[in-house]
């Protein structure tokens, strides 16, 4: 095979794994869009449809619904872990109370739409759990390092119990049962959120 061969060969294969990569990252922006939409289990028709492919097209890509599903939970969760700024651990306590509730807000409102589809692939798939979990991993690392002062200063068998409850109060099921279930706008919601996180520092020093 001489060189010009060789090249050719190679361009072909590359522009080959392009169109792959690009069947495949239009495929899951589709599944993507429909849970973004409120569905809870993406049909694979309507993906195929979406995304200008056949549904033949989906399965040579994915094995099942179940690993596109988690393709598109991974998307999503990249997006709202890694696009976390760190939180001050200094300053005001309300102002980083205040912090850390707008940022739990404006990713937790993106992930809303489409929570009964994350609830609902978590418990099909364990990998999906374990992505899940990296949002409650998250939010304690971003808890101790925000309040860290507060947290040092609470007596040892009081330190966990409050974090655990702060992580309670800050995990996004609490956004959805205020958003959707008990009707809250977004900016009332922040106040709960707010007044709930600090309330659960009052209640611990008043144990003091």
């Amino acid at each position: 095979m001489d060189g010009q061969t060789l090249h050719t060969k190679q361009l072909h294969t590359a522009g080959r794994g392009d169109r792959v990569a690009r069947t495949r990252e239009s495929i899951v922006a589709s599944a993507l869009a429909l849970a973004a939409a409120g569905q809870v289990a993406p049909i694979v028709r309507d993906i195929a449809q979406m995304a200008g492919v056949s549904a033949r097209t989906v399965f040579q890509h994915f094995a099942d619904t179940a690993e596109l599903y988690v393709a598109v939970l991974g998307r999503v969760l990249a997006a709202l872990v890694g696009e976390a700024p760190e939180l001050a651990s200094a300053g005001p306590m309300e102002q980083r109370v205040s912090s850390l509730i707008n940022q739990c807000a404006d990713r937790y409102e993106q992930l809303r739409p489409m929570w009964t589809f994350v609830e609902t692939l978590q418990r099909r798939s364990p990998e999906a759990a374990d992505m899940i979990a990296q949002i409650y991993s998250a939010n304690t690392a971003h808890l101790s390092q925000a309040f860290g002062a507060e947290l040092g200063a609470l007596p040892a068998e009081s330190r966990q119990r409050t974090l655990t409850a702060l992580a309670l109060a800050i995990a996004p099921e609490s956004w959805v049962v205020l958003r959707q279930r008990l009707g809250l706008s977004v900016d009332q919601a922040r106040e709960e959120l707010g007044f709930v996180v600090q309330s659960v520092f009052t209640t611990e020093a008043a144990r003091r």
